[in-house]
């Protein structure tokens, strides 16, 4: 939620900024990279701890 405020922001200074948002733009890039990365990180925990859980479950002498 607030990376999706961060890029708001950012898109309003680079609609103010007009002919020079090429900073804006970058700084839009590189949150929303940032994101994406989060995201990849967040399912990959989630998928790690379902199995974990799974394996458990599964097999509750070990």
């Amino acid at each position: 939620m607030a990376g999706h405020a961060v890029l708001k922001v950012f898109a309003g200074f680079a609609g103010a900024l007009g002919l020079f948002s090429f900073l804006p733009i970058f700084a839009i890039t590189a949150v929303y990279a940032l994101e994406v990365l989060v995201a990849f990180i967040q399912a990959y925990v989630f998928t790690i701890l379902t199995c974990v859980y799974l394996k458990d479950a599964l097999h509750p002498s070990h």
